[in-house]
């Protein structure tokens, strides 16, 4: 008899952590190759309060998913810019995308976009992130992960998707967001940071 209990007792705990571990990747997806370039599995979090008082990327130069040359110009035509760090091979952050599209569409008359940043993508051109892009309507700008970006912030970003905020100037507005999101969610966020960037 006891046998038995134990037996089921084992049962239910089993299904239980796979529910929470299916939750999880729901949301989000770890990345496929260790993204801390240190080795101490830095987050994104421990290095938002350092990032925010300076520019989050920089100075760099990379391309475009069409193959268009991209600076952190990008950043200056507009008061709030949604970057979105996503995978080919991440589920949640595919999802996610005609989301992310239709809210660009929605908020660009007042000063807002959205970029995405291709993190296991290297090289313009990529089929899959270009059948990806064209399957989900996402046609906002996709930068593919260049030198600069994956020597900068990318190397501390372990879970995709991952968004930032970032002003004209590049500075980090709000907190950094890991995991995926449903359109109302997001636009709840948009608004408020919209709000901060104008005062």
């Amino acid at each position: 008899m006891k046998r038995r209990q134990t037996g089921k007792a084992g049962k239910w705990a089993a299904l239980i952590w796979m529910g929470i571990l299916s939750a999880m990747l729901l949301c989000a997806c770890g990345k496929r190759e260790n993204a801390s370039a240190d080795g101490n599995g830095g987050s994104a979090e421990a290095a938002s309060e350092s990032e925010s008082e300076s520019r989050v990327f920089g100075t760099f130069r990379s391309e475009t998913l069409d193959g268009e040359a991209v600076t952190q110009e990008i950043l200056e035509g507009t008061d709030l810019t949604m970057v979105n760090i996503w995978a080919t091979f991440c589920r949640p952050c595919i999802s996610e995308m005609p989301d992310l599209a239709a809210l660009n569409e929605e908020y660009a008359d007042r000063g807002f976009q959205v970029v995405g940043i291709i993190s296991d993508v290297t090289q313009a051109g990529d089929e899959t992130a270009g059948e990806i892009v064209s399957m989900t309507g996402a046609d906002y700008t996709h930068i593919v992960a260049s030198d600069d970006l994956r020597s900068g912030f990318l190397r501390i970003v372990n879970v995709v998707p991952t968004t930032i905020f970032l002003d004209r100037e590049g500075k980090r507005v709000g907190e950094t967001y890991s995991g995926s999101r449903s359109k109302e969610e997001w636009a709840e966020i948009i608004e408020l940071l919209m709000e901060e960037t104008s005062e």
